[in-house]
């Protein structure tokens, strides 16, 4: 048996303590003094694990840590895990982890308090097998990924730019695929502006501002798929004040997902046409919007970090494929900066910001066990990978 697969098999209670007390701790996004309790709970792991710690402060947010394993080799690999969660207070006194069968329920089991232990739990079996042909492994701990990770993102990036790869630890997908593509996201606000009248008495001297929304609705899902990957998608609408009112203001907020940088400034384009193409008389058309996730395609030096964790899962008795999704996560924002990146490897789970949210079981040595493998091997190939980046 592999020896980084029986350390972590004979650590399989103790990951699973661990789990529970970070499962049943109330973390949502916003909830400061919960995040602020799991982080220092991941820092003393850290430090006890004989890393070096520091603490990067938030004051509305909770806040961010960063762990440094310093060994004597050269190369250096970030490592993103997140502390937050969806949830609202009072989820884990009502839902506390338990096992059912051969899965493992909890808020935030999956997302991602398994996968931030997965991390810590590699790198204990890497220390165990006395590894350290590396120069330094980076592991960064998030603390609002949930909304986007407005505030964390300004901490971590300068320090993942500094790195040869990086490893996002989110949940493989349900069917053990890890994430090699993600799409980009952007999301625009369509204001049209129009004239209020009465509706009944003199509607003629109205423009109907929700009549000219629903035009720039339809134009805007009619580009949908006319780039590679392109999706568009009206998900809130507003606007008017009464049934009797023609409307002089309505809204809608627009969320848009691309494969690549090209469809992004393409599918951009196209978009902000849309308000030159008014069908109601009276009205205007306003756009605002930007992306808020780089794409994460599938390059050269990502396939590579790919081939190498299908080789390390294949050296633990396993297979595991890769898949592209339409989600978001800080991969996203480390692919935006140039860093070769690979996510999903956390273990197996689904059904995540649910009541059902879980993850497998038996999943959890084999993936941690991958994880570490995999940090072996990018750092043996290090200068195939700074090749592939050119």
């Amino acid at each position: 048996m592999n020896q980084i697969f029986f350390f972590l098999e004979s650590f399989r209670k103790s990951y699973l303590a661990d789990l529970a007390t970070l499962v049943n701790i109330d973390c949502g996004t916003h909830n400061k003094v919960g995040v602020d309790w799991v982080g220092r709970w991941i820092a003393t792991r850290c430090k006890d694990w004989q890393a070096d710690v520091k603490l990067m402060p938030l004051t509305e947010r909770g806040d961010c840590y960063v762990a440094r394993w310093r060994g004597h080799g050269s190369g250096k690999l970030f490592i993103i895990g997140h502390l937050d969660t969806v949830y609202p207070d009072g989820t884990a006194a009502q839902r506390p982890m338990k096992t059912e069968g051969k899965k493992i329920l909890g808020p935030g089991a999956c997302d991602m308090k398994a996968g931030v232990l997965t991390g810590l739990y590699a790198m204990r079996a890497l220390q165990h097998n006395d590894f350290d042909s590396f120069g330094e492994i980076i592991y960064f701990f998030n603390s609002d990924e949930e909304i986007g990770s407005p505030a964390s993102q300004k901490l971590y990036l300068p320090i993942v730019k500094e790195c040869d790869a990086a490893l996002v630890l989110e949940a493989s997908r349900a069917n053990g695929d890890i994430v090699s593509a993600r799409k980009g996201v952007a999301h625009y606000l369509i204001k049209v502006k129009g004239k209020a009248a009465h509706a009944g008495v003199e509607p003629e001297k109205g423009a109907n501002a929700i009549l000219e929304l629903s035009h720039q609705i339809i134009a805007a899902h009619k580009l949908n798929g006319i780039y590679n990957g392109v999706t568009v998608n009206a998900g809130i609408i507003g606007g008017g004040t009464r049934a009797n009112v023609v409307p002089d203001e309505a809204h809608a907020h627009v969320d848009v997902r691309v494969v690549d940088p090209e469809g992004m400034r393409a599918i951009s384009e196209s978009i902000q046409k849309l308000k030159d193409n008014v069908t109601v008389k009276g009205t205007s058309v306003e756009i605002v919007g930007e992306a808020n996730f780089p794409p994460m395609p599938k390059n050269k030096a990502g396939a590579f970090l790919t081939e190498l964790a299908q080789q390390a899962a294949r050296e633990l008795n396993f297979e595991v494929n890769d898949a592209a999704t339409g989600g978001a996560s800080d991969a996203n924002m480390i692919a935006g900066v140039g860093i070769p990146v690979l996510d999903g490897l956390g273990p197996v789970g689904g059904l995540d910001h649910s009541p059902d949210e879980y993850i497998e079981a038996e999943s959890i040595v084999p993936r941690t066990a991958l994880l570490a493998e995999l940090i072996k091997k990018i750092f043996e190939n290090q200068e195939k990978l700074k090749q592939l980046r050119g």
